[in-house]
């Protein structure tokens, strides 16, 4: 064989290992669905960045029944929303409540996930008073002199988020976790935060100060509301199919998305 058959033969061969590889990797890709996840106890802990509780489990029975092995991504609540309204990487999430603008740019399985306490109001012992002459927090985000943070990617009721939307430089959206958020207030970075009623009893039992935050009770937080799995646009419309089969199978009752 002359030297340059043998060139050619090899770069041949390198072509063919090259496609079969490449079909090998995109294979397995499409075994596996990516599932992120964050610290959102009870129902999923993570502990030295391994996560477990109900959620964990549910989410691994249906995804074994839909034939994938899942990959966890640790996220938080800012960075996988951020993920999902991009829609660059195929995966799903430990449960988003839906809007009808978060279905215009997510995939939601349509069967109902959780129902989920709803949120609370927390303030400092010394702010109740002045909070109380405000008939809901939708009220007192109106003041300037009360300083309020929130998460970023957090939904606290029609009226609030209406309010929101207009960027109101005394309401800091910079945290990412609940806990962060009840950290600022009590620091005095912040004078009022919400978050949902299991986080606050979750950081008391972690964190003793966190009981030196009051709830202000009925002040118009958003209430119980449900949850569903959420997938960014790029998952397959062959994935969305086979997860949303074993949802069924495995129980689920369906559920409805806003239009």
């Amino acid at each position: 064989m002359t030297s340059r058959n043998t060139n050619m033969f090899r770069a041949t061969a390198m072509a063919i290992l090259s496609l079969f590889l490449g079909t090998g990797v995109s294979a397995a890709d499409e075994d596996t669905l990516v599932i992120t996840f964050y610290h959102y106890p009870p129902e999923l802990r993570v502990q030295d960045g391994i996560p477990s509780g109900i959620y964990f489990d549910q989410l691994e029975d249906i995804a074994k029944r839909a034939g994938y092995k899942v990959e966890w991504l640790l996220s938080d609540i800012d960075e996988e929303a951020a993920m999902l309204n991009a829609g660059r990487r195929a995966f799903c999430t430990t449960g988003r409540m839906p809007t009808a603008e978060r279905a215009k740019i997510w995939k939601f399985l349509p069967y109902l996930f959780d129902v989920v306490p709803g949120d609370i109001v927390l303030t400092r012992t010394n702010l109740v008073d002045r909070l109380k002459k405000y008939s809901s927090i939708a009220d007192v985000a109106k003041d300037s002199g009360l300083k309020g943070v929130l998460l970023k990617s957090g939904i606290y009721g029609s009226k609030l988020d209406a309010q929101l939307k207009e960027n109101p430089k005394w309401i800091s959206r910079s945290a990412a976790m609940d806990m962060q958020l009840m950290k600022m207030v009590l620091a005095g970075r912040a004078d009022w935060t919400i978050v949902p009623r299991q986080q606050w009893a979750e950081s008391i039992e972690l964190n003793a100060l966190a009981a030196n935050l009051v709830e202000i009770p009925n002040f118009g937080a958003h209430p119980d509301y449900p949850i569903f799995v959420a997938c960014s646009r790029a998952l397959s419309d062959d994935m969305y199919i086979r997860l949303s089969s074993a949802m069924g199978a495995a129980g689920f009752e369906p559920g409805t998305i806003p239009q």
